[in-house]
């Protein structure tokens, strides 16, 4: 996911779906667009590698939310370690 970075008193990254940053993007002018565009095509795009978290940290997550039942736990457990993510 895209992250952002907001910078207030204090600055604080958040995570944001493409949708989002498709949205976010529809509503630029045309002349943030240019500006957007020119910059892409400026400066190199710096990706950072995916880091993984451990299956069971993941799943600790889940379960002290309280939301989620041992079906759906034991789905998203198999879930993961099935996923091209965790088998690499």
């Amino acid at each position: 996911m895209p992250r952002i970075t907001l910078k207030e008193t204090t600055t604080k990254e958040i995570d944001i779906s493409m949708e989002a940053l498709y949205k976010l993007i529809d509503s630029l002018s045309e002349q943030e667009r240019e500006d957007v565009l020119n910059r892409l095509r400026k400066d190199d795009i710096h990706l950072n590698a995916f880091k993984k978290d451990d299956i069971k940290s993941i799943l600790a997550d889940f379960e002290s939310t309280d939301l989620y039942e041992g079906d759906f736990l034991r789905d998203l457990e198999d879930g993961l370690e099935k996923s091209s993510v965790y088998n690499k």
